[in-house]
């Protein structure tokens, strides 16, 4: 009879007591993947983490290119995922710093995976955001291409274009808040001056139905989002969209949602979440919305006509390289069809441009990737449509005569490309260490400690009275992961 075979070892945790728990990530006869564990109290545990074992494995084996976090970092009293801040162990530094700015928020979404409160309801002073974004300054050598704000709601906090101003004044390249967009459609003064700051807009955007609307967001507000993005468009305001993938739910829509963010002219790039099943409501949410990454990925073939395939994606080089999938697409003025990056640069040299930055920015390394291009292009009577349009973007990214700032080449550039981000955050039930050890992504806070953010959703969140009106006490925190690499881990490999 067949039987699992073992991929590699991990800690994991109970989603029932939050304890650490080891936990087995195994390939069964079928070609899934799932996680076995079990808790003492609770007993065992079992989840699908992919569809393709095939497909994981060589993901997993790809090798993050190594940018700790600088010094100081707490010691390691519990072990992994307990002594965030980050602890000594952690093995990268914040690329996506997260400040949640308030805990208010007019919804009550059925998805909802983090913890708000509005009686009492907590908003960041700016004092406090100013020691943050003195915090995150500092560790990145002044170099720090994103912030992202949220909540709760941020356009509810009655300072949020004070804070935008503060990030733009500390030099930070993008400037995102996370919104629902309704407040938005209300108020024109923040929306104009949001415009004016050049913050950009990440709106959560799931569906074109009002019933899945209603299922995962509580709400009917198709109609409201589409007006927002409207709006946004018209005001000039860089946008995210931002679909959260729930298998049942939304899957079939995803090629349609892309192919909005691709026509319109505001939306800079689409983040598509699966769904994880943690917080205050998308602990309860139907396990039969979970959607692995790879099926992510090729629900995304699927409905986007052969535009983009799975090997159009590569991992980020600033993370595990499970959390996160990133295709390009050079964009076509003439209105042809959008062109991935893979189709005429190898996904090695896609891969090299992405390891400065989370996000993709004009460089000297990008430069020569695109001039490479363009020369095998060339030699073996390529696509002319892509050589043209690459070539054009190369002179107008990096002219002969006189560099351009990096505000402008960055402009240039987000005007001439668009990218497709598939990001799997992981809950209780999937959680692992060794991708806790590798997240770029953290909540900050004013005296300089940061939690990545899986960690800080399932288990740091609810122990804040800010989020919580009677604050969640640990739980026995013996069992956590005190060193890498784990057991029995698969070879690694550099590149993709």
């Amino acid at each position: 009879m067949a039987t699992d075979r073992l991929i590699h070892e991990t800690t994991s945790l109970c989603p029932a007591c939050k304890i650490a728990v080891g936990a087995r990530v195994v390939a069964t006869p079928s070609g899934e993947v799932w996680m076995r564990k079990a808790c003492p109290e609770h007993g065992p545990r079992d989840v699908r983490i992919s569809t393709s074992a095939a497909w994981y494995e060589a993901t997993r084996a790809i090798v993050p290119i190594a940018s700790p976090p600088p010094a100081p970092r707490r010691p390691i009293e519990h072990g992994c995922p307990f002594d965030c801040g980050p602890c000594e162990g952690h093995a990268q530094r914040v690329r996506m710093p997260v400040v949640t700015i308030t805990s208010a928020c007019d919804l009550d979404c059925p998805m909802c995976y983090v913890h708000n409160k509005n009686d009492g309801a907590f908003f960041m002073s700016k004092a406090e955001f100013g020691d943050v974004l003195r915090h995150l300054v500092a560790g990145s050598g002044g170099d720090l291409d994103l912030i992202n704000l949220t909540g709760g709601e941020p356009t509810l906090h009655p300072e949020l274009p004070e804070l935008v101003a503060m990030c733009r004044d500390a030099g930070i390249h993008r400037v995102s808040i996370c919104s629902h967009g309704f407040g938005l459609l209300r108020n024109d003064a923040l929306l104009r001056r949001l415009a004016e700051l050049g913050a950009r807009i990440a709106l959560s955007f799931d569906t074109f139905e009002d019933a899945t609307d209603k299922a995962l967001n509580g709400v009917r507000s198709v109609d409201k989002k589409l007006a927002c993005l409207e709006r946004l468009d018209a005001a000039g305001v860089d946008t995210t969209l931002i679909p959260v993938m729930t298998r049942g739910h939304n899957d079939h829509e995803i090629g349609r949602i892309i192919d909005l963010g691709l026509r319109l002219g505001c939306v800079r790039h689409l983040e598509v979440h699966s769904m994880t099943f943690t917080g205050q409501s998308g602990a309860g949410f139907d396990r039969g919305g979970r959607i692995s990454t790879i099926e992510v990925l090729e629900r995304i073939a699927e409905t986007t006509s052969g535009l983009l395939s799975p090997e159009d994606f590569i991992p980020s080089p600033c993370a595990h390289p499970l959390c996160y999938q990133i295709a390009y697409l050079l964009l076509d003025p003439g209105g042809g069809p959008p062109i991935p990056f893979t189709r005429f640069m190898s996904r090695e040299v896609l891969y090299a441009c992405l390891g400065d930055h989370l996000y993709l920015e004009p460089s000297a390394r990008l430069e020569r990737a695109m001039q490479d291009a363009i020369d095998a292009l060339w030699s073996r009577g390529g696509d002319e449509r892509a050589l043209g349009l690459l070539n054009g973007l190369l002179r107008a990214l990096f002219p002969a005569r006189k560099p351009l700032r990096r505000e402008e080449a960055l402009r240039i550039s987000e005007r001439a490309v668009k990218a497709v981000y598939v990001h799997s955050h992981m809950d209780e039930e999937t959680f692992d260490v060794e991708r806790a050890y590798q997240c770029c992504d953290s909540n900050c806070y004013a005296d300089g400690r940061t939690v990545p953010v899986c960690n800080y959703n399932v288990l740091y969140r609810e122990k804040e009275p800010r989020f919580m009106s009677a604050p969640r006490t640990w739980s026995d925190r013996s069992g956590g992961r005190r060193s890498l690499p784990l057991l029995n881990s698969a070879p690694r490999r550099e590149a993709p």
